[in-house]
């Protein structure tokens, strides 16, 4: 590996390592003072929207890579990915703040939000975060795809990786292990990419806070997990792989709309115990 390459590895390793530690009390005092407070599955108020931080990080470090791709030509070049990567973070990290800065929680599922549109003529924060995802997802999909086929296959799967980590998202740490899983799916079967080390690299500093309750990724963080993850699945995978993974997200969604993924996954012996694992207990608390 020449210096160039070891270089651009250290943006994407290094720049997060280096910066999380003082970014992270600044963001977290900074969504604690404008009130980005939500009650999680205890009882307990917790600061949301703690995605912010994975936002920041992932995308300067992207900006990085980017450089270093414009100043080496010599290399092969992913400055594309990394431009649309960065940009459809901040996309989705927009619509997935707007929807934790929203006070109203009651209308959940596609099912209630559409529902809410088409009885009441009303647009809930969850209509406007699909909506907003879908051009997201179209617009991404339209640089990383050569056909018509593709261009409509990839769109379905960034949108519903985007939403996949959503429904997870509803006890500490879940979502975070759901958007490790199907990264390293995506390494099994086509190898690892750079320019998703950054985001990588984020979760696992973020995780000790995520799981331990002391704080949510909010919309703002799941949208950004799933639409990453999606993003390296779209550029790694086969279309035939991109269409079983598109019929296996469809389902979880349909599912989540009438039971409980949470009961699911508490019934299943395993699947519970690696949801429980780096969660803190009542017990360690207190």
């Amino acid at each position: 590996m020449d210096a160039e390459r070891i270089a651009a590895f250290v943006i994407a390793i290094g720049f997060p390592l280096l910066m999380y530690r003082p970014l992270f009390p600044v963001v977290w005092h900074r969504l604690q003072s404008k009130g980005m407070m939500r009650t999680n599955y205890r009882g307990e108020e917790v600061v949301t929207a703690g995605g912010l931080i994975i936002v920041f990080l992932s995308v300067a470090t992207l900006l990085f890579l980017v450089l270093h791709d414009w100043l080496h030509p010599q290399l092969p070049s992913y400055w594309r990915e990394e431009l649309v990567l960065s940009a459809g973070i901040l996309s989705m990290a927009f619509w997935g703040y707007l929807d934790d800065l929203s006070k109203e929680k009651e209308t959940k599922g596609f099912r209630g939000h559409f529902g809410a549109l088409l009885r009441e003529r009303r647009v809930t924060s969850g209509v406007g975060k699909a909506l907003g995802g879908g051009c997201t997802a179209v617009l991404a999909a339209s640089v990383l795809s050569s056909s018509l086929w593709d261009w409509l296959l990839a769109s379905c799967l960034l949108a519903a990786s985007t939403n996949l980590l959503n429904l997870f998202d509803l006890r500490p740490g879940r979502a975070i292990k759901v958007f490790w899983l199907l990264i390293v799916a995506g390494i099994v079967a086509g190898g690892l990419t750079l320019w998703v080390l950054p985001t990588v690299i984020c979760t696992l500093l973020l995780f000790r806070r995520d799981a331990g309750a002391q704080i949510m990724l909010g919309d703002t963080g799941a949208n950004v997990l799933g639409f990453t993850a999606g993003f390296f699945l779209v550029v790694l995978l086969p279309w035939q792989g991109e269409l079983a993974l598109l019929a296996l997200f469809a389902f979880i969604h349909v599912l989540a709309e009438f039971v409980s993924l949470s009961e699911i996954i508490q019934r299943n012996k395993w699947l519970a115990r690696l949801d429980q694992w780096g969660r803190q207990t009542e017990q360690n608390r207190g």
